[in-house]
């Protein structure tokens, strides 16, 4: 009798092995940094607050204005198995271009030789904050929807949704969940295997003021959750 029940335990303990862990957990081991000397821990279920530098920025103009130096924390995942991705930002947007939010890239595309991004967030421009999409094949676009919420505390919630072979950027708004862009190359024919997704936070112009032009913007990101298929 002793053996049958050390048997079964054995057999129970192999059961919780596969089944008690959450899918995030395999996520969450993965988080790296880019542009930014700190540990990288995963977002989910935490509040994470990245001080950025000016002269910081994720855009490309031009081919010869290629510009990636934000800071950005991403984990890398299947394009596969993507889905949603979203997350809260808030800061003291002041200064023009201030900006911080959702980045996810194609770092493996097939048949060509630059990055291609799409980015989500707050940006600040004309003396206001702004939801910002910027959408990067070959050049980046740029696109500026109003606030309709938030805009006093400097606070936005944004999701990236997959939806066939494109990527639908929101804004989330109380219950309701405005449209943003539709970016239709995203998941589309040649995709890379993998996928880098996360949170950035951006200064390309310095504070004006003499002893401020090197101050930082302190964005901080909280409710960041990532869906995935498997």
């Amino acid at each position: 009798m002793f053996q049958v029940r050390l048997v079964l335990c054995q057999a129970l303990l192999w059961i919780m092995s596969f089944t008690s862990t959450p899918h995030a957990t395999s996520v969450e081991s993965q988080w790296k940094w880019l542009n930014y000397n700190a540990s990288a821990i995963s977002p989910i279920g935490k509040v994470i607050t990245i001080h950025t530098p000016p002269d910081t920025d994720i855009w490309r103009p031009s081919m010869e204005k290629n510009n990636f130096t934000a800071p950005y924390l991403y984990s890398s995942i299947s394009t596969t198995d993507f889905q949603s991705v979203k997350v809260t930002a808030q800061a003291d947007w002041k200064t023009l271009f201030d900006q911080g939010g959702l980045v996810i890239t194609f770092p493996e595309r097939q048949d060509n030789d630059y990055l291609q991004w799409i980015k989500a967030g707050v940006e600040f421009t004309d003396g206001a904050p702004y939801l910002g999409v910027v959408g990067t094949d070959r050049l980046s676009d740029w696109s500026l929807s109003p606030m309709l919420q938030g805009a006093d505390t400097g606070t936005a919630s944004i999701e990236i949704v997959r939806d066939g072979a494109d990527a639908w950027v929101y804004a989330i708004e109380g219950t309701t969940r405005r449209a943003l862009r539709q970016v239709t190359w995203a998941f589309g024919e040649g995709r890379s295997e993998q996928m880098h997704v996360g949170i950035y936070a951006a200064k390309p112009t310095r504070e004006s003021g003499e002893g401020h032009e090197f101050d930082t913007l302190a964005v901080t990101f909280k409710s960041f959750s990532l869906k995935t298929r498997s």
